[in-house]
């Protein structure tokens, strides 16, 4: 993914709920063209904030079996105020339906107490359908989890056992 949108996570229940933090810095290369002399966190990457986070709580939850986690719908998008960089954004999602393959989240992001943005988020836990010789879906389970473990360490085992 080009555009991490989570520095870390700070609680995490897997499948359940998570929170995490993104911090704006100024050498981000987009805020060069949104705005020059206003740099603000476009609101398209707040609500990629959201989704990130979500879908690594889904992944967490069932131990990274799904190899692909859609965005099917964002519902109910708000946005409330600017990010700036130097700013903290504290994101929290949390399921609130699920009902199949599909998960629905509430998610909210915000800094020192302001929501910048909140949405519902309907997720859908899928495989590519690629031939099973391929082995592409596990190799994109692999992937993924590898990549959760090198952006976040052992936050999974840490929290789910205390």
């Amino acid at each position: 993914m080009k555009y991490c949108q989570l520095d870390k996570i700070t609680s995490l229940e897997p499948g359940k709920r998570l929170t995490a933090e993104r911090t704006l810095r100024a050498d981000e290369d987009y805020l060069k063209d949104h705005f020059p002399r206003f740099p603000v966190m476009p609101g398209v990457m707040m609500l990629e904030a959201l989704h990130q986070a979500a879908v690594w709580m889904i992944r967490t939850g069932d131990q990274f079996q799904a190899p692909l986690v859609l965005l099917r719908e964002a519902r109910s998008v708000k946005f409330g105020d600017f990010l700036s960089p130097g700013e903290t954004l504290e994101i929290s999602v949390e399921a609130v339906k699920e009902e199949g393959s599909q998960t629905t989240v509430k998610a909210t992001a915000s800094k020192q107490g302001r929501v910048t943005v909140s949405a519902r988020l309907v997720l859908e836990r899928c495989e590519t359908h690629e031939p099973a010789w391929l082995e592409t879906d596990e190799q994109v389970r692999s992937l993924c989890q590898q990549q959760f473990h090198e952006l976040f360490g052992d936050i999974a085992t840490a929290t789910s056992s205390s």
